[in-house]
């Protein structure tokens, strides 16, 4: 289930859930009209979607480690903050630092399919204020 990347994906999860101090599962997303038929996905740990973040992208080290600091520098600026999910927590950091990173990155649909319905492609847009 880490597809190789146990080490790393278990400690990005600490880190994130110890800085944020996120809840182990993420909430569930908001009902629309294409779900409100077929229950929620069950969420998996935040070690093992990372991982799969990993497994699916493919992404150099770098990326990771820049994501872990831009996570810390959000807390940083934000001492109060407190996230409701690891999960949207890291996804969101490591598509930004994939972006500024790697020369040529993922399309944000490509993202949707990294974050496993978790994140909405609009809801993460709008939650890094893209337009």
């Amino acid at each position: 289930p880490y597809y190789g990347h146990k080490e790393v994906a278990k400690m990005c999860a600490r880190f994130v859930g110890n800085i944020f101090t996120c809840p182990e599962l993420p909430p569930p997303p908001p009902q629309t009209a294409s779900n409100s038929v077929s229950p929620p996905p069950v969420a998996p740990t935040p070690a093992h979607f990372i991982a799969y973040a990993f497994h699916r992208t493919r992404l150099h080290h770098s990326v990771t480690f820049t994501a872990l600091a831009l996570l810390q520098r959000l807390k940083t600026r934000f001492p109060a903050t407190h996230g409701s999910s690891g999960h949207r927590l890291f996804l969101s950091a490591f598509m930004i630092a994939s972006k500024v990173v790697c020369d040529d990155t993922y399309s944000n649909k490509s993202w949707a399919v990294v974050g496993q319905g978790l994140v909405a492609l609009r809801e993460m847009c709008a939650y890094l204020e893209w337009h």
